[in-house]
């Protein structure tokens, strides 16, 4: 087995309150730098393109593990079927590879939440193939004693703040080389993931507050946009273009009114749909 990856990170997301409101807070930070920009000249642009989508996605996008925490505040969950923990790793594509790197990085989370060692374990040793066939796998081994040290001695709420760095760092590696294409994917997995994860939970146990941390519409939005945006081989992978379809349908059953729960059906019509997602992912 590789050794665990670490990173250091800081820790992001207080509150129920921060979770469901950061859309709305993105939206309006996005409208904050580029507004001013297109007031400018059109001969002079202050923003990189490239940089705004960058900004947007960072900003609307609360990781797997803040959405998981912002459960358990809410209420005892058992999170230890939650996900599949599969340990496959050979696919023959980079756009498989992607999403589920993005997929195992969730279930790693979903492992600190078990506070399972063993599963923690399975999934970084997933992951760092993954990264190694990405060639970003550099990032993993350079910190690997780290957090195999923290999960030594338990310490999972440092450990969620590690992953996440990780799983961030990763991200940003990729966009460093100049592939924001396979990073976005890298993102969509761990996001679907994550879905699936918390609609299997909500299943268990409807609670009306949880349900709108589901509530992602701009999200939503923002994966349909920029994979609408990837190169053609990507964006035309039969992977992707699943996913693309179902984003449409995903988004219509989150897209409440704001402070409104997701309905119980929703959650359940959710769970389905991402499920099967991420079980075609897996399969490759």
């Amino acid at each position: 087995m590789h050794p665990f990856p670490s990173a250091s990170g800081t820790k992001r997301g207080s509150s129920v309150r921060r979770l469901v409101l950061r859309p709305l807070i993105g939206l309006t930070l996005a409208a904050a730098i580029t507004t001013p920009a297109m007031e400018l000249s059109a001969k002079s642009s202050v923003i990189p393109e490239s940089e705004k989508v960058l900004f947007e996605e960072r900003v609307l996008m609360p990781s797997p593990g803040e959405i998981f925490a912002a459960l358990d505040r809410m209420g005892v969950r058992d999170w230890s079927g939650a996900a599949s923990f599969d340990t496959r790793y050979d696919y023959p594509d980079n756009v498989l590879r992607a999403l589920n790197l993005g997929v195992r990085a969730a279930d790693g989370f979903l492992a600190i939440q078990a506070r399972d060692k063993a599963k923690l374990g399975e999934m970084i040793s997933v992951i760092m193939p993954l990264a190694e066939e990405l060639m970003v796998g550099e990032t993993l081994l350079a910190e690997g004693r780290r957090i195999e040290e923290m999960a030594s001695r338990e310490e999972w709420d440092a450990l969620r703040m590690e992953l996440d760095s990780l799983r961030r760092k990763i991200i940003a590696e990729m966009e460093r080389l100049g592939d924001q294409d396979l990073a976005l994917l890298v993102s969509a997995g761990g996001w679907l993931e994550g879905l699936r994860a918390t609609t299997a939970t909500l299943e268990m146990s409807y609670d009306p507050r949880a349900s709108s941390l589901l509530h992602q519409p701009a999200l939503v939005k923002h994966f349909i946009t920029r994979i609408q945006a990837l190169r053609p081989e990507m964006r035309n992978h039969p992977a992707v273009q699943r996913l693309s379809i179902e984003l449409e349908s995903i988004r219509n059953l989150i897209d409440v009114d704001f402070g409104e729960p997701v309905p119980q059906k929703n959650v359940t019509t959710l769970h389905k749909l991402s499920e099967t997602l991420v079980e075609e992912i897996e399969a490759g």
